[in-house]
């Protein structure tokens, strides 16, 4: 592929055949590094998926989205969107800041991918098939009900995280409060090893607490970057799915859709795991510790009277 051209390397990257297993893809970063690269996969067919390779996972090379590019063949303008261990972005024509920003490997427990989406050519590629060769009627049919069943689900996750988000907000707020110092009669009256339980019990408090902080970031970023393709998407279904239209391009974009809505799900997965943590690890731990500290106060109160 041509980089110097976008409408080039458009064309080229739709002529390319798929990966059929990962491909070693130089960078030039200083050291050199290498990523994986597997073109087109199955869920993402106009896509380039990458990853760190776990021998380099203790030490991934650092580099930018845009350093990777001409490595894969592609022109930032011909990127449509990005997704960057799980955080989206659009391309913007390729003047995206997030092109310049500087990643390693993808943080704990967070999606290990980095998925470029490449647009397609304005212009059909010669070797392109014709009309009369597309999906077949029963084919379209299946693409169809694809697309209904991915966007029905789409829809249900981006209600539920509404539904999260707050819930999560209302948690964090409980976290902060009970994170609290002993009062001077729970000081008082707490033996030592309810003193040592308290700091622990404060320190899952602050740990449950960031990881709630982590998801809700995560939506807010996730909001503004999948702003752009929401936008596409709710387009498309609204153009062609909800009539049932035909359009070129339409398997490449049922993998879009599908890709998207794990992705939504898998942010909620993650959030009400969040809130169940928070539930079980920071706030019962604490009451467990606060309630014994609580007879304690009460039964030294009820001698001294």
């Amino acid at each position: 592929m041509d980089p110097s051209s976008g409408l080039d390397c458009r064309v080229a990257f739709a002529q390319r055949p798929a990966s059929q297993t990962w491909e070693i893809v130089s960078i030039p970063t200083n050291p050199p590094g290498a990523l994986w690269a597997w073109f087109k996969p199955p869920h993402a067919p106009s896509a380039i998926m990458l990853q760190v390779p776990p021998a380099a996972a203790t030490q991934p090379p650092a580099f930018t989205v845009r350093q990777i590019l001409p490595a894969l063949g592609v022109d930032s303008a011909a990127v449509q969107s990005c997704s960057l261990f799980g955080l989206w972005f659009s391309g913007e024509g390729g003047t995206s800041p997030q092109f310049d920003q500087p990643v390693n490997g993808p943080p704990p427990g967070a999606d290990p991918n980095v998925v470029i989406y490449v647009e397609a050519p304005a212009v059909a590629p010669s070797s392109a098939t014709s009309d009369s060769d597309g999906p077949s009627n029963d084919r379209k049919r299946a693409i169809f009900r694809s697309f209904e069943r991915d966007w029905k689900s789409t829809r249900n996750a981006q209600r539920q995280l509404d539904g999260l988000q707050k819930q999560l907000l209302d948690m964090q707020t409980r976290l902060t409060t009970m994170n609290r110092d002993l009062t001077p009669d729970e000081a008082l009256y707490a033996e030592r090893s309810d003193h040592d339980d308290w700091r622990d019990a404060r320190r899952w408090l602050r740990d449950s607490s960031n990881r709630l902080s982590k998801c809700v970031k995560e939506l807010i970023a996730g909001e503004t970057t999948y702003a752009g393709k929401n936008q596409w998407f709710e387009q498309i279904y609204r153009d062609d799915i909800s009539t049932q239209t035909p359009f070129p391009g339409m398997e490449e974009a049922r993998g879009e859709f599908e890709f998207h809505r794990r992705t939504i799900q898998n942010l909620c997965d993650r959030m009400q795991s969040a809130y169940h943590h928070a539930q079980q690890e920071g706030i019962q731990r604490a009451q467990v510790v606060l309630s014994r500290i609580a007879v304690k106060v009460a039964s030294n109160r009820a001698k001294g009277r």
